[in-house]
């Protein structure tokens, strides 16, 4: 670059950004004036001395060692740094030359602060998201605003149906100070921004028409609504308060919160409907079970009473009075599977809920029923309702079994990752083109008494367990239906 290409000193000092040149020796040879600000010196002592000396800050810092390696190699170098004495970011670019460095410093303060201020105002979405109530969210909101957001005088107000008006919910220490308990609004600058929808900033309340209490203490207000939840209120005792960063970040706690109340209402509504459901399905099994209770001691009344032209007819009323009892246990289990709010499978020790449903079965059935083997005392990835998995299976290897004496033989392989029951029947079997759909919902198969509900539940507990339920065909006949776990912690197989 000759003497002509080079930039008039003037032109520098015009530049926003503080620039710096040094020498090999990394002494100052020229800053200019934005540049004198920054250190608060003058030109003249400041020249000639090293950099070393005259921003002690940078003196065994990273921001040395790249200024310090951009003179070795030669090559452009960037860094940011933030020096605590100013509490100021600063974004340092280093371009050596034939004569030393020259050195550019841009202030990114204001940049630095709203990517904190994103990343903290994320993790505060990430708590709101997953509070349990909407005063929890309203709380978070003013703990925000305070800590985060430097906005000491917030409050949160909910809209109340009963009372036709916003009531406060949460409110900053410094609001309650100033002007004690909120009031409840159903007029004013925020019932305004509540039912337009749209964020308002008052700059001077004294300058506004509609204000709800003329001998506040407050100068500015900030009304961000969170749609039809209610609205959240940032106030400053003096005029033109809030910046426009401040504005942006208070609509976008706004809007962060308001996806959080309506995740919060969402799930009490739902948690309602699941409570209404449940307690339906828990009346009609108990009333429909005492009608069928009474059916049946009717029926084995009129068994004793009519000739046996007749008694076929009382055997098809206690052929659906069994049938329907099965019907309401199916529909308590699958309702029950619906609506579990488990958060996911737990450790649950395979071989008392299937020996319990295997002695059930012998107790109520005329069958054959073989443990291939001793089961094992090992822990699955599974749920409290992992008996009805078995229930269901045990109960379907002997609806749909037209053999003479029913046989089912049970046997529980274990490996390393998971555990596999195999219950194996001599029925009719399963077509191939069948051996999907009989899980789905409401699939009765061949000639079935049943619900329908049984294997769709079947189905429906392994996937929530991350298992896996399918049919095979048995030898030489018959069917054998496949449950597989995971494996959680195994012991020592037992007799």
């Amino acid at each position: 670059m000759t003497d002509d290409d080079r930039i008039p000193v003037a032109a520098l000092d015009r530049i926003s950004d503080a620039i710096f040149a040094v020498d090999d020796a990394f002494r100052f040879t020229y800053v200019n004036e934005q540049a004198l600000r920054l250190l608060d010196t003058d030109r003249e002592p400041l020249l000639g001395t090293p950099l070393w000396d005259s921003v002690p800050d940078i003196a065994g810092s990273t921001v040395q060692t790249t200024i310090e390696d951009a003179m070795e190699t030669g090559k452009p170098q960037s860094i940011e740094w933030h020096v605590e004495e100013w509490d100021q970011w600063l974004h340092i670019h280093i371009y050596p030359d034939d004569s030393g460095l020259s050195i550019l410093c841009s202030e990114i303060t204001e940049q630095k602060r709203r990517e904190q201020n994103l990343s903290r105002l994320h993790e505060a979405t990430r708590e709101m998201l997953a509070a349990h109530t909407p005063t929890e969210v309203a709380a978070v909101m003013c703990r925000t605003a305070v800590e985060i957001l430097g906005l000491p005088i917030s409050g949160v107000h909910f809209y109340d149906e009963a009372a036709d008006a916003l009531v406060p919910v949460a409110q900053s220490e410094e609001s309650r100070e100033i002007i004690g308990e909120a009031p409840a609004l159903d007029a004013g600058l925020a019932w305004e921004s509540y039912n337009s929808g749209e964020a308002r900033v008052a700059n001077d309340l004294r300058t506004e028409d509609d204000v709800y209490d003329r001998a506040t203490a407050f100068r500015s207000e900030l009304f961000v609504p969170l749609d039809e939840f209610g609205v959240f209120i940032v106030a400053a005792t003096r005029p033109d308060a809030f910046t426009d960063m401040e504005i942006t970040f208070a609509k976008l706690l706004g809007a962060n919160a308001t996806e959080a109340l309506a995740r919060v209402h969402n799930e009490r509504r739902l948690e309602k409907q699941r409570d209404n459901l449940d307690l339906l399905t828990q009346m009609m099994s108990h009333d429909i079970r005492n009608d069928l209770q009474v059916v049946a001691a009717a029926a084995d009344t009129l068994a004793e009473r009519v000739d046996s032209d007749e008694s076929e007819l009382v055997e098809k009323i206690n052929r659906a009075t069994v049938e329907a009892v099965e019907l309401t246990t199916s529909a308590r289990e699958l309702t029950q599977a619906m609506l579990r709010t488990e958060t996911g499978p737990k450790p649950v020790s395979i071989d008392e809920p299937l020996r319990a449903q295997i002695e059930e079965l012998r107790a109520t059935t005329e069958l054959s029923i073989t443990v291939a083997d001793p089961l094992p005392t090992v822990s699955v990835m599974a749920g409290e309702m992992l008996d009805s998995v078995f229930r269901n299976i045990l109960k379907n290897a002997v609806e749909h079994n037209d053999s003479e004496t029913p046989e089912v033989t049970v046997t529980v392989e274990t490996g390393p990752e998971t555990v596999v029951v195999r219950i194996a029947d001599n029925g009719p079997g399963v077509p191939d083109e069948s051996k999907e759909e009989i899980f789905g919902r409401g699939q009765k198969g061949m000639s079935s008494h049943g619900t329908g509900i049984g294997l769709y539940l079947v189905r429906t507990l392994t996937d929530q367990y991350g298992g896996r339920a399918w049919v095979e065909d048995n030898d030489p006949s018959g069917a054998v239906f496949i449950i597989e776990l995971s494996r959680a912690e195994a012991e020592p197989a037992v007799s």
